[in-house]
């Protein structure tokens, strides 16, 4: 009688979980087809690097996007720059680096004399540690070399796992957010469920990186919850994804560009413009 029981709750479960995953998948294919249909205002920026954006409306909600592309065949370079513990606005990190565009990157502590709570590691010097490694949003790491950029998780085991990556050049943020074409362990706390303004670096199987923002906390712009950034992401065709600071620090930088190159709507002056930047601890950048 007991195994019966067993295989009645298993059979339900099953059934209980196959419409999410039928409807995860919808929302896949219907995003995808919004994306194609979408009218995106498209601007090279620099050899095999795009700048796309568009203002569409996908999981019921107004949604404003900026891509920076780099395509496998581009000359062009990802790097970090990291604002030691002095922050700074996006656009000036970038500016000092003559930047070709970037984004905002780690999480980092409010005030003067703090700067990143993550492990960075640039050109071999390592310029932050890592303050707390169990949340999750200190999971995973990028490291950037000759081949492009790759994600690493979080060994659980090890408490120096970041200390012994063997690359020059290493960012530890998160959470994961995909893996393999498959959505990551991301909870279901309020960080993970809420909308908010979200940075996020993908990589395709053809080795294309994205660095993308969506903005939000806007009537214009409702922002994501970590599954619909998911959701994104695989709908462009990426295979992996990591997610970076947000809220109001989600900036993105283009050189050449009006409103001192800011191109997408930060909302830390609670306003629909390109003036709210906040300062933050350290970049990531197209050179």
């Amino acid at each position: 009688m007991k195994k019966g029981r067993k295989r009645m709750l298993s059979l339900w479960l099953v059934c209980l979980m196959m419409p999410l995953q039928i409807f995860a998948q919808s929302s896949v294919y219907e995003v995808a087809n919004i994306i194609q249909q979408t009218c995106w205002k498209t601007k090279q920026i620099a050899e095999d690097v795009v700048l796309k954006q568009a203002q569409l409306e996908i999981f019921d909600s107004k949604q404003t996007i900026s891509i920076l592309a780099l395509q496998p065949a581009s000359t062009a370079k990802l790097a970090i720059y990291d604002a030691g513990d002095n922050l700074n606005l996006t656009s000036e990190l970038c500016k000092q680096v003559d930047a070709v565009a970037g984004v905002n990157a780690s999480y980092f502590a409010p005030g003067a004399g703090k700067g990143s709570v993550h492990f960075v590691r640039v050109n071999g010097t390592v310029l932050h540690e890592t303050a707390n490694k169990t949340v999750f949003q200190s999971n995973a790491a990028m490291t950037i070399d000759e081949s492009g950029i790759h994600f690493l998780k979080r060994d659980t085991t090890d408490a120096k796992w970041d200390n012994k990556i063997d690359c020059d050049n290493v960012l530890v943020s998160g959470p994961l957010i995909m893996e393999n074409g498959e959505v990551a362990q991301l909870g279901k706390d309020a960080y993970v469920k809420n909308r908010h303004p979200r940075t996020f670096v993908a990589t395709k199987a053809d080795g294309t990186i994205l660095l993308i923002v969506v903005d939000g906390r806007n009537a214009n712009a409702a922002g994501m919850s970590l599954y619909e950034l998911y959701v994104l992401a695989k709908s462009l065709g990426c295979e992996h994804a990591m997610n970076f600071d947000g809220g109001g620090s989600s900036t993105m930088y283009v050189r050449g560009e009006p409103d001192n190159g800011v191109v997408n709507y930060p909302c830390d002056n609670k306003q629909f413009d390109h003036a709210g930047e906040r300062r933050v601890g350290n970049v990531i950048y197209i050179k």
